[in-house]
C-alpha cells in the first residue's frame, strides 16, 4: 500500500523502485507475464531514515544508476542525498552544496544530477566512488 508515492525509476533488470514517501520507505517490483498481460509483482522494501516531513511541497525522489545498481534517494528536508545498494544497503549519504533537493538523474557516466529547489539551480556530481576511494 502507498501513501505518496512520487519517485520512480528502473533497473537495468525491469525491477522498478519507488518512493513511498510517507511510508518512509522504498518499495520494488519485478515485472512478469501473466495470461492477463504485465504486471508487477512484490520483492522487498526498506525504510527511509528521514522523509519525516509531510510537506506537500518537498517530495524525496529517487534514481537507479544502471551501472552498478546504486539506489540514490532525495531528502529534501534532510536537505541530503543517500546511496543504498539493490536491497536496500546504506552505502553513504552526503549533504554537501544542498539547498533542498528534489529530482535526481544519473548520466550514462555515472554523474548524478540533481535539481536544488531551494537555490534554482541544477547540479551535477561527479561518479559515486563506493569502493572506498
Amino acid at each position: 500500500q502507498f501513501d505518496e508515492p512520487v519517485g520512480i525509476d528502473v533497473d537495468p533488470g525491469g525491477q522498478v523502485y519507488v518512493a513511498d514517501t510517507w511510508n518512509r520507505r522504498v518499495q520494488v517490483f519485478a515485472p512478469q507475464v501473466t495470461a492477463a498481460g504485465l504486471a508487477f509483482r512484490f520483492v522487498r522494501a526498506w525504510e527511509v531514515a528521514g522523509w519525516y516531513g509531510q510537506s506537500l511541497e518537498n517530495k524525496p525522489y529517487l534514481a537507479v544508476d544502471p551501472r552498478q545498481g546504486t539506489v540514490l534517494l532525495s531528502d529534501p528536508e534532510g536537505p541530503r542525498l543517500l546511496a543504498f545498494d539493490a536491497t536496500g544497503g546504506f552505502l553513504q549519504g552526503w549533504e554537501q552544496d544542498l539547498g533542498r533537493p528534489g529530482g535526481l538523474a544519473v548520466a550514462g557516466d555515472g554523474s548524478v544530477w540533481v535539481s536544488d529547489a531551494a537555490r534554482d539551480v541544477l547540479l551535477r556530481f561527479p561518479p559515486l566512488a563506493l569502493s572506498g576511494d
